[in-house]
């Protein structure tokens, strides 16, 4: 696999090969000093994942309530989820493959929203997104708090 960076100030774009979750986010990382600007860790960035996620739903749903198209939301709620199913490495955590199933649910309700101006299957998610947001969060917080 390959990411590809932006151009170089000689202006050739650079391909540089990541193998690992981790050494696609070291690469963000390392991109994003080297701009001169202060990132977040992959735990913060998790947690802002998912609180973007609720946002998209929000939207999606009072969009679908006032009878608007809520296409845009939806799909970039799915791109979340997509996001965060990638980044899953299920060689690492026992709970890895219910998570991705649980991704997998999520992907089919959100197309069902989408296609159906479902409201219902938004707020389904929102139930589900929701309490694992909180689990993140507090884990985020006691990796910050931990010696």
């Amino acid at each position: 696999m390959s990411l590809t960076t932006p151009p170089r100030n000689d202006g050739a774009l650079r391909v540089t090969p990541v193998d690992t979750t981790a050494g696609r986010i070291a690469g963000a990382r390392a991109r994003y000093q080297q701009d001169g600007k202060v990132i977040a860790s992959p735990a913060r960035i998790l947690v802002l994942l998912y609180a973007r996620l609720l946002r998209d739903l929000d939207e999606a749903e009072q969009a679908l309530l006032a009878g608007d198209n809520a296409h845009r939301p939806l799909m970039h709620a799915q791109e979340i989820v997509d996001a965060l199913d990638l980044a899953l490495d299920r060689d690492q955590w026992s709970g890895a493959e219910g998570l991705g199933a649980i991704y997998d649910h999520l992907t089919g309700e959100l197309v069902g929203a989408n296609v159906d101006r479902d409201v219902d299957a938004v707020r389904r998610c929102r139930r589900i997104v929701e309490p694992l947001h909180e689990a993140w969060d507090t884990a985020a917080v006691s990796l910050v708090q931990s010696p």
